[in-house]
Order: structure tokens, then C-alpha cells, then sequence
């Protein structure tokens, strides 16, 4: 009999079947939930939140504006004011003046915070690859199709 995880136990084929046209949704819930929940535990373990690992991974790569990490950490301007502000608290990140316009201000990553920020990148990395290990190769060739297709159609809807 073939199973899936679940917040609340095991489903069993014959439980997914039950759901008729809502189990693929009933399950991508429950995958969601529990990839956030494994990600959010792996965070906490470098003590960052999911805003503040949002706001890392934009700032990675160039400063970045605070309304961009607002967007990023899915937060309010005020929200990516105090996540910059633990941040910056931890000395993980400092703001400088944009140089484009003295109003702005940007956000960039110390050494210390990208440091963290590569640490935390790849831990989450290799817990996904070994997830990831755990499918055979037709299992993750169907869910990369399935989830494209998804994608593909969700983008469609929003044109």
C-alpha cells in the first residue's frame, strides 16, 4: 500500500482517493506545510527567521532596496524595517546611503552575514538534495513535470 506524510499521520492510497478532484491540492497543503516546516526548523537552527533568511538571500548577491526585501520576505515596508533592524542588531547587515538618491537607503550584507547566509543556503540545500533522494528517478521526473505544468498554468492566469 502506498503512503504519504502527513501533518496528522499517514495517508494511505486509499485515503488520497477519497478526495477525489481535491487531493492533488490536499497534498501540495501538505507538502507545502511540511517543506516550510523543515525549512523554518533548519533556520531557527542558524537563528534566523524565514524573513530574515528572505532578506539575506536578496542582499546576497548587491545591496538591495528596503522595499525590494519587503517584497522578498513577503513583509511590510515596516516589517523589512525591523527585520533590517535585527539584522543590523546582529551585525549581519548595515544600511548605507544609495547613491543614486539621497533619499533611499539600501541594504547590505557584512561579512559576517553572508558568511551566515552561505552557511544556512547550503545546509538547506542538502537537506533538499537528500529529500530529494528519496524519490526514484520516474517519482522526481513526475513531480518536476506535474509542477511545471502548475506553473505554467497559474502563470498563464496571471497575464
Amino acid at each position: 500500500m502506498v503512503a504519504t506524510a502527513s501533518r496528522s499521520g499517514i495517508h494511505t492510497r486509499d485515503r488520497v482517493a477519497e478526495w477525489g478532484p481535491d487531493a492533488p491540492w490536499t497534498l501540495l497543503r501538505e507538502a507545502y506545510y511540511l517543506l516550510m516546516k523543515q525549512r523554518g526548523e533548519t533556520l531557527r537552527r542558524f537563528g534566523l527567521s524565514s524573513s530574515e533568511y528572505a532578506a539575506l538571500r536578496l542582499c546576497a548577491g548587491a545591496p538591495a532596496m528596503l522595499s525590494g526585501i519587503a517584497d522578498a520576505a513577503g513583509v511590510t515596508s515596516a516589517g523589512a524595517t525591523d527585520v533590517i533592524d535585527r539584522l543590523e542588531a546582529r551585525g549581519l547587515a548595515r544600511r548605507l546611503p544609495d547613491p543614486k538618491d539621497r533619499r533611499a537607503v539600501l541594504v547590505e550584507l557584512t561579512p559576517v552575514g553572508r558568511r551566515l547566509y552561505r552557511e544556512a543556503q547550503s545546509t538547506l540545500r542538502a537537506i533538499f538534495r537528500e529529500l530529494s533522494r528519496t524519490l526514484s528517478a520516474s517519482e522526481r521526473e513526475a513531480l518536476v513535470t506535474g509542477i511545471s505544468a502548475l506553473v505554467r498554468s497559474l502563470s498563464a492566469g496571471e497575464s
